[in-house]
């Protein structure tokens, strides 16, 4: 048997005027294996690789792997919309800006 490693997942970081965007790759986890919290001005996300063999394996290379990375996040998300998706391997995570920092154009009227 195996021992299970633990990886830190590469991460892409992109900002925009109203979000954070986090892109994490995470090769064969589902979407029961993601896990992502936030707490304390962290953002954690935890993911799993669990692989099942029919038969005897004759060579293996894909071993059982968690993920997990963890970020400090800044006080200007709004952490209660922050959503998850997993699509082929791939967990986007949008941390959207709380609406009082993002850019605004002021109208100015004559009087």
């Amino acid at each position: 048997v195996r021992e299970r490693p633990a990886v830190a997942p590469p991460v892409d970081i992109y900002e925009s005027e109203s979000e954070y965007l986090v892109v994490a790759d995470v090769p064969g986890a589902t979407e029961r294996d993601v896990k992502v919290d936030v707490d304390g001005g962290e953002l954690t996300l935890e993911a799993g690789r669990h692989l099942e063999h029919k038969g005897e394996a004759l060579s293996w290379e894909f071993d059982p792997v968690d993920y997990r990375r963890t970020f400090r996040i800044p006080k200007t998300i709004d952490t209660g919309k922050i959503t998850a998706e997993l699509r082929h391997g791939v967990l986007t995570l949008h941390l959207p800006k709380s609406e009082d920092v993002k850019p605004r154009s002021i109208s100015v009227k004559a009087g």
